[in-house]
């Protein structure tokens, strides 16, 4: 009896110990994502945001009167048809203060239903909040804690908040539901392409290895701001990877676990030609209510 009570406790010792030493490993050569948020989204510099920023305008690529009568219908009436109760509280819109719902209920609150409410980009999403502020931050968007926190939309044109709704989802997927086995993370495929750490770049890499001058800030920005140019600038993008092989892998990457094309991915909503360089993605104007009408042809 003493026997066997002794052989129990070395094999629950043992496979403890050993549990253990494979987490540890696991970390050390395959770190998670568990300080991912801490680099999200760094406040921009005001000296790179001032030098770039002469390069845009502020675009509306839809008016007030186009959000009323198309949008609302394809949101309010179509959606509400064909969405189950528990496929809509996968997300949840909240705002602050509460007064900000009516602000904005025809105008950046239909943009933000339609591309969440997609059913690719539903599908990956588990559970997080839109939480929108009146008041500015220190960014226009951020993603913490597993939900996407957009700071004073009323002061962005409908474009740029497209834009930075699809920057910070790309940040929770990546995080939160883009996952590979055990020991390996899936997004370290795009990071290993340009990234030797978080934030330091292999030796080899150059500028035009990257899609903007942000994306250049650590390996989570540029797999966010390579999805981001993916979806709104397809075409661009494809254009781009046929004379760079580090673009090459970051938009094959993107065609294989980022697609929400049901047909030919080949595609873009620019509204200016194609530049050889940005700094921002979200800056570039872009075809709003084209790429919604698109979107919403899957809810």
């Amino acid at each position: 009896m003493k026997q066997t009570t002794k052989k129990i406790v070395f094999i629950s010792v043992y496979t403890f110990l050993f549990s253990a030493l494979i987490f540890i490993w696991k970390e050390l050569i395959f770190p998670s994502h568990i300080h991912e948020e801490k680099y999200v989204e760094p406040e921009l510099s005001s000296h790179f945001y001032d030098l770039e920023h002469e390069h845009f305008e502020d675009f509306d690529a839809v008016t007030q009167e186009e959000l009323d009568s198309t949008i609302k219908k394809l949101i309010y009436e179509n959606y509400s048809k064909k969405y189950s109760q528990w496929e809509k509280d996968k997300v949840d819109f909240r705002f602050i203060p509460s007064s900000l719902r009516e602000d904005i209920k025809y105008s950046y609150l239909p943009i933000a239903e339609v591309f969440l409410y997609n059913k690719k980009i539903l599908s990956r999403i588990h559970d997080m909040w839109l939480i929108l502020y009146k008041n500015a931050g220190h960014t226009r968007g951020r993603m913490k804690n597993g939900h996407i926190h957009m700071y004073n939309p009323e002061s962005l044109t409908d474009s740029e908040f497209l834009a930075v709704l699809i920057h910070e989802f790309w940040h929770y997927y990546d995080i939160h539901s883009l996952k590979g086995s055990a020991f390996w993370d899936v997004s370290q495929n795009f990071y290993d392409i340009s990234w030797q750490s978080v934030t330091t770049m292999k030796p080899n890499s150059t500028k035009e290895d990257f899609v903007s001058g942000y994306s250049m800030t650590n390996q989570y920005e540029d797999f966010a701001e390579t999805y981001l140019y993916y979806i709104l600038h397809n075409e661009d993008f494809a254009f781009k990877s046929l004379s760079n092989l580090a673009l090459q892998k970051k938009y094959d990457f993107m065609r294989s676990y980022a697609n929400v094309w049901s047909g030919p991915t080949l595609s873009s909503y620019s509204l200016q030609d194609v530049l050889p360089y940005y700094w921002d993605i979200t800056k570039i104007p872009v075809d709003v209510k084209k790429f919604l009408q698109y979107m919403q042809e899957d809810i």
